[in-house]
């Protein structure tokens, strides 16, 4: 899901308040020095945590995983859990010194962390659970600094952003338009909404990415991360800890992990498909209760769906202005126009250049002058994006998942 509003312009209400959020929180944090904790020495170790690895079939990363996090751990506080695999990922991990347990067949991720979690007790063992995708090359630093944001009791648990590393080019690559597409609507979701959404004092975050992630052991054993019926457990576990009021959401500036993206139109199809029925299922499975969580998520939602359904009729709107000579195109445009009283000039800057620029923008600021090109053709994928979200409504509540999945194509690093 992505927030765009539903006049094609790439800013909407739930993308305004909670940028505006984001601004007081960079002013009261980071001018005014008034952060999570001012403890400077932290209460806790790196030897209080505990980094699970469930891993299908990713022999090509998960050795680069594992050394990343042994920047930070030592082999035998990381468990690689090797859900069903074909490959020689448990091979790779053991090379890496770290223990490892295969399981056939594959349980799914949810059920593989709790087997690892029951299995070597890591709830009494250790005071943080350190999930972390396979494909993620944690930053060096992410363990001191979120073990920072837990020197304030009220943080249950802390997630890093997720980052690319961005590969300079001259000649265009296909890969990198669905690359450059995913960074920049991660940089739109991040700065202009999950900054201000895990503020301490709004607390509203509507996910916790499971990618790289450290828990409070005392409240992920409260939370249950293999409901049945779940596709994936990233959403389940924020509704959950929202509903149970079992503290706080933490994440700040320099708390990185790199992952790769999908670099192809199927691997992107499942990949976000997987995540919108994931969204939905948790819908279904928490239910609705009164709160200031829920009427932001509602408002966001809707702003989402009307966008998407603006998208999708676009083209016939566009299709009625020029072919009016057919009866049902000619009632079409009339009934048309006479609801949507904006002239093509003024939609295509709305809907074209206005989100051009900001892709120039993030482009420029992030050096990553590439996206100057592909965000030219951007708009396909927002057609694409909006389909699989609207197509993802029916199988996400009149259906149940397993939590089994397929790891998109990756790349050696």
């Amino acid at each position: 899901m992505k927030p765009i509003s539903p006049f094609g312009l790439p800013v909407g209400l739930s993308v305004g308040f909670w940028a505006l959020v984001g601004v007081i929180r960079y002013i009261v944090e980071e001018k005014l020095g008034r952060k999570f904790s001012t403890d400077v020495t932290n209460q806790y170790k790196a030897s209080e945590i505990a980094a699970v690895l469930p891993a299908h079939n990713e022999e090509l990363v998960i050795g680069k995983c594992v050394q990343a996090i042994k920047q930070s751990l030592s082999p035998d506080q990381i468990y690689v859990i090797s859900d069903g695999s074909s490959d020689r990922t448990a091979e790779r991990a053991r090379a890496e010194g770290c223990i490892v347990e295969e399981l056939n067949p594959g349980l799914g991720k949810a059920k593989a962390i709790i087997h690892a979690v029951e299995k070597y007790r890591l709830f009494e063992r250790y005071n943080f659970i350190f999930i972390v995708d396979s494909d993620t090359n944690v930053d060096e630093n992410f363990v001191p600094r979120a073990l920072e944001l837990f020197n304030d009791p009220e943080i249950s648990v802390v997630f890093a952003r997720p980052m690319i590393r961005w590969e300079q080019h001259i000649v265009p690559r296909l890969s990198y338009y669905f690359i450059g597409y995913r960074e920049r609507l991660n940089r739109i979701l991040w700065n202009f909404m999950m900054y201000g959404q895990t503020w301490k004092y709004t607390n509203m975050s509507y996910v916790i990415p499971g990618f790289c992630t450290i828990y409070r052991s005392s409240i992920l054993r409260r939370l249950e991360i293999d409901t049945p019926g779940l596709l994936i457990e990233d959403f389940n576990l924020a509704f959950q800890l929202h509903r149970r009021k079992l503290g706080k959401i933490g994440h700040t500036f320099g708390l990185w992990g790199w992952d790769q993206h999908p670099d192809n139109l199927p691997d992107y199809w499942k990949q976000v498909r997987r995540w919108n029925i994931g969204f939905f299922q948790t819908v279904k499975v928490n239910g609705f209760w009164p709160s200031f969580f829920w009427l932001t998520l509602a408002v966001f939602t809707m702003e989402v769906f009307l966008h998407s359904i603006f998208l999708l009729v676009l083209p016939l709107w566009f299709v009625s202005l020029f072919v009016q000579d057919i009866p049902f195109f000619s009632s079409a445009t009339t009934y048309i126009q006479s609801r949507v009283p904006i002239s093509p000039f003024h939609l295509f800057f709305a809907v074209f250049v206005y989100d051009y620029l900001l892709s120039v923008v993030i482009g420029l600021v992030n050096k990553k002058p590439q996206l100057l090109f592909y965000g030219l053709f951007f708009f396909i994928m927002h057609y694409i994006t909006s389909l699989i979200l609207l197509t993802s409504v029916v199988p996400g509540f009149m259906t149940s998942s397993e939590g089994r999945w397929i790891s998109p194509k990756r790349q050696e690093v």
